[in-house]
């Protein structure tokens, strides 16, 4: 009688541990990158914030509703992806300090929609201005190709979480 020889099981290629180490510290290397330069990208306006007693929640607000006049406050809510309680209070003292004007919408008073004041107007263009000269800064010790790639990247993470906005 005879035995039936069993086939090999087909061995699955293990990746080398030293290639998943690399990559993994090429990703850590990109998370870690990508946080410094958030800080470097927030630095400057940081700083003006601080002066008047805001924080990073009051420019996004004023940079949205720059980009978005008469935007209704449920539309802004939706598009920073915040709760209504998280953005009660930023909004609320640039409303009280001047930065932005909260009216009634003409079709329905319930409605409230928010534009910059001139005084709104001109702090949100500081900020952002302090966030441009940080962006050409880097852009032009990398290069254009450099940037287009960069923003490609940007948007691919962006779209992952919110590919209606667009600027």
């Amino acid at each position: 009688m005879t035995v039936a020889k069993k086939s090999p099981t087909p061995r699955i290629p293990v990746p080398r541990r030293d290639i998943l180490d690399s990559l993994r510290g090429s990703v850590d290397e990109t998370i870690s990158l990508f946080y410094l330069g958030y800080r470097a990208g927030v630095a400057g306006p940081g700083r003006v914030l601080n002066k008047l007693g805001f924080g990073r929640p009051h420019h996004r607000i004023l940079y949205v509703v720059a980009r978005q006049p008469g935007i209704a406050i449920g539309s802004l809510i939706e598009m920073l992806a915040v709760s209504r309680q998280a953005l009660h209070r930023p909004l609320r003292d640039l409303v009280a300090q001047g930065y932005v004007a909260q009216k009634a919408a003409p079709t329905n008073r319930r409605l409230a929609l928010l534009t910059l004041t001139p005084k709104g107007a001109a702090l949100e263009s500081k900020l952002t201005d302090l966030q441009y000269q940080a962006f050409a800064k880097a852009f032009a010790a990398t290069g254009p190709e450099a940037e287009q790639h960069w923003k490609a990247v940007m948007r691919a993470l962006a779209d992952q979480v919110r590919p209606a906005f667009t600027v």
